[in-house]
């Protein structure tokens, strides 16, 4: 007798469904976040509700992720109250809960690993091809969807070296470059599939194209890292540099006085708001601020919004950023809100999987990739509270985790 295997197959479809239903709604929230800010907001906070949700339901934990949990709630909830604004400190509280909730539902579906990165390989490579669809309407003069307003009204969009950066379908250079950069170390690590050499080029060809210094920095860091062969690999990119040099030059060298600008704004000099944040919180730690200045009073999108009196306290200077909505670097900001103490066991919550797991060193670099590219970003960038960000790597904390340590996928299957 046969038996016919469609409704089987229609559960999993079913299920599988609703485990990648949150980063639909996600990646719609960045694609709105150009033209309607506002609804892109309720969309990532019913996002966060479906994912706690889905963990309550799961009812199931990792118990030190927990532990640190419950001791960091007692120093968020005195962080709240201490605020100069309570309705500042909610709103930013909820970005708080952003990477909190991505490795609880991580969690949850940590036994679908495969799903998730086939998923995640084919979403890079959908992105990739838009990129080439974005950079013929550039050519031909087309006013596309995720062009900035300026205050005229006009529309602008982010140029560097001549070109414009690649920000496939998530409508952000910083974001694409990110997802290309974890997408390769992913498939170079688990990927079997056909013309993987191809596939990986491909990826680090658009994270180039984003003009992501930070994303371009971290990949040859961690391929100096992952390489047993140092020699090999520092010839093969003294070889394709030579290779640029001849065939653009102009573009190469416009990379290289941008590199040498954001060495100079950030770090030599220190003309920048992001310097700023830096220089606030140094000063607050070194004055021991172990309970810090409130959530939702520094360096924040709420501390912006809701006039934050910790920029005139500290004569922060925004020099020609005054239109930010962030000083765009999130140590500072978690640091001079939650203070050393709450900051540190923040992050220690964030850390916890890689801390207190007995791993197989195959996986623990991978994840250690992970959390480098994430933690790197974010020393320039907000990315630690986005949650496209998360979606896009401390999600597959648990499921490198707990999957099999042989296992490899092919998108063909």
């Amino acid at each position: 007798m046969r038996i016919s295997t469609r409704p089987k197959l229609s559960y999993r479809t079913f299920k599988n469904g609703i485990i990648l239903f949150p980063f639909l709604l996600i990646f719609i929230s960045e694609i709105l976040s150009i033209s309607n800010k506002g609804t892109s907001s309720i969309i990532k906070v019913s996002a966060v509700i479906y994912m706690i949700i889905y963990a309550i339901f799961y009812r199931r934990y990792h118990n030190n992720f927990l532990f640190l949990l419950f001791l960091f709630i007692p120093f968020f909830t005195y962080g709240i109250v201490h605020s100069f604004s309570i309705e500042a400190a909610l709103t930013e509280a909820i970005r708080y809960l952003f990477p909190i909730t991505i490795l609880l539902y991580s969690f949850s579906i940590r036994y679908h690993f495969k799903l998730l990165i086939k998923v995640f390989i084919l979403f890079v490579i959908i992105n990739d091809l838009y990129q080439i669809l974005n950079y013929i309407n550039w050519i031909r003069g087309i006013d596309q969807w995720f062009y900035l307003y300026r205050p005229d009204g006009s529309r602008s969009y982010n140029a560097s070296s001549g070109i414009i950066r690649a920000t496939g379908i998530v409508a952000f250079f910083g974001l694409f470059g990110f997802i290309n950069l974890i997408a390769f170390f992913l498939a170079r690590r688990f990927y079997q599939g056909k013309r993987k050499t191809l596939l990986l080029m491909f990826f680090t060809l658009f994270m180039f194209l984003s003009f992501s210094y930070k994303s371009i920095g971290s990949f040859f860091v961690l391929l100096f890292l992952e390489y047993r062969d140092k020699l090999k690999l520092l010839l093969v990119i003294l070889f394709v540099f030579l290779i640029a040099l001849i065939s653009i030059p102009s573009t190469l060298t416009s990379m290289g006085e941008n590199f040498s600008y954001r060495i100079k704004e950030y770090v030599t000099e220190g003309n920048s708001a992001r310097a700023e944040s830096y220089r606030v919180m140094f000063s607050d730690l070194s004055e021991f601020n172990l309970l810090g200045r409130g959530v939702g009073s520094f360096g924040g999108p709420s501390s912006v919004s809701f006039n934050s009196p910790v920029y005139e306290d500290v004569d922060f200077n925004w020099y020609v950023t005054t239109n930010l909505a962030t000083t765009d670097t999130y140590y500072p900001h978690l640091f001079v809100e939650m203070g050393l103490i709450g900051g540190l066991l923040y992050l220690l919550v964030i850390f916890s999987q890689l801390l207190f797991f007995k791993w197989d060193i195959k996986k623990f670099k991978i994840v250690f990739i992970i959390y480098f590219s994430l933690f790197v970003d974010s020393l320039f960038s907000y990315s630690l509270n986005n949650i496209a960000f998360l979606a896009v790597s401390l999600i597959f904390i648990y499921p490198i985790c707990y999957m099999d340590k042989n296992k490899t996928v092919s998108l063909s299957n």
